[in-house]
C-alpha cells in the first residue's frame, strides 16, 4: 500500500502504538456528507464489559483504547452483546453517549428474551435508516447511509416469519429483501454484517476455530445465493463474528473481516480485538488492534486494503 497517494499521516500516540489515519478531521470527526470517514467493528464481548479483576480488562479496555486511536464515527457490533444494556453504559463511559452503535443480533441476543426486548426498542430508531427488513424482522433487519457508504445489518437467525432460535437461516425472505436494497443503492461503497460467517477462519494469531462447518445459512443453496448477491452487487465487505477468532481474507471471492471477541482477558484463546475501517472516497482499509493477555494494551496488528 502507498500510503503517500492518499496523503496518509503516521501518528504515534499513548504507550507508542503506531497506526495511520486519514487526518485528524477525517477520522475524529467526520461528516456524514464526506467520503472520508472511519467506523468500528466490535463484538462477542457478551457478559465482559468490566469491571475486570485488579490487573485486567475487559470490553472497557478496548473502548479506552478506542479514545486513544479514533473511536470513528460509529461502532458497529456484529453479534453477541449481551446484555445491551451494559454494552451501552460502558460506550456512554468511554466514548459518549452521542456516539452511534449499530448493534446487529446474535445468537446469544436471540435466545434471550430481556436481550430481544432492548433491541427491539433500539430498532425502532435507527440512525440514517434507509430501509426496514422484511416483515417479521424490521427492527433487526436494516440498512443505513453514511457518507458514500450504505451498510446492511443482517440478521441470519430469521426464519421467514421471525427470529428464530437456530444454527443460521437466511432465508428466501431475506434474500429478496437484500437483492432489492442492494440493487436500489447508488452508494460506490457497500458492506453487509451478519454474526455467522461465509466460513469460520483459524485466528490470524493463535490459530484457534471455532464453529467449524457453520456458515451464515444452514441451507447450502440459500448460504450460495447470499454469496451470489455480495459479489453480483460488488459488497466491499462481509463483516461477521460468532467465531471469537479474527480473521480478514477473501472467501469465495467476497472479503470476510470477523471481527473476534473484544472482551479482553475474558476468552484467552485468541487476542481481544477490535477492528477499524478507514473509508477514502472509493478506497477502504481495515486495521486490526489486538490486545495482550491483560486486555488493557491494544496494538495495531495489521492493515488490509480492501479492494
Amino acid at each position: 500500500m502507498k500510503l503517500s497517494r492518499i496523503n496518509w499521516k503516521p501518528v504515534i500516540q499513548g504507550y507508542g502504538i503506531a497506526f495511520i489515519c486519514l487526518a485528524l478531521t477525517a477520522c475524529r470527526t467526520p461528516s456524514q456528507n464526506g467520503d472520508h470517514f472511519s467506523f468500528i467493528t466490535a463484538g462477542d464481548m457478551r457478559s465482559f464489559t468490566g469491571p475486570a479483576p485488579a490487573g485486567k480488562r475487559y470490553f472497557d479496555g478496548a473502548c479506552e483504547a478506542l479514545r486513544k486511536v479514533g473511536k470513528g464515527a460509529f461502532m458497529i457490533s456484529p453479534g453477541d452483546f449481551d446484555p445491551p444494556a451494559q454494552v451501552r453504559a460502558t460506550l456512554d463511559r468511554y466514548l459518549g453517549t452521542n456516539y452511534l452503535w449499530y448493534p446487529v443480533v446474535g445468537n446469544h441476543e436471540i435466545g434471550t428474551p430481556a436481550d430481544m426486548a432492548w433491541v427491539l426498542q433500539w430498532g425502532r430508531n435507527i440512525p440514517h435508516l434507509v430501509r426496514r427488513g422484511p416483515p417479521g424482522a424490521e427492527f433487526t433487519t436494516y440498512s443505513f447511509d453514511f457518507g458514500d457508504s450504505h451498510f446492511v445489518a443482517v440478521n441470519d437467525y430469521f426464519d421467514g416469519s421471525a427470529t428464530a432460535v437456530t444454527k443460521g437461516s437466511v432465508t428466501e425472505a431475506t434474500l429478496d429483501w437484500l437483492k432489492k436494497d442492494l440493487a436500489a443503492t447508488r452508494k460506490p461503497l457497500v458492506w453487509v454484517i451478519g454474526h455467522q460467517p461465509i466460513e469460520s477462519l483459524p485466528d490470524m494469531d493463535s490459530g484457534r476455530v471455532r464453529h467449524r462447518g457453520e456458515s451464515v445459512s444452514t441451507n447450502s443453496v440459500y448460504a450460495s445465493r447470499f454469496v451470489a448477491l455480495l459479489q453480483k452487487y460488488r459488497v466491499r465487505a462481509y463483516i461477521c463474528g460468532h467465531t471469537h477468532n479474527t480473521s480478514i481474507a477473501k472467501v469465495k471471492g467476497v472479503w470476510q473481516a470477523d471481527s473476534g471477541h473484544a472482551r479482553g482477558a475474558g476468552d484467552t484463546g485468541s487476542p481481544s480485538t477490535f477492528l477499524k475501517f478507514i473509508v477514502s472516497g472509493r478506497r477502504a482499509w481495515v486495521e486490526v488492534y489486538r490486545a495482550d493477555p491483560s486486555g488493557e494494551h491494544y496494538q495495531l496488528r495489521k492493515t488490509v486494503e480492501l479492494n
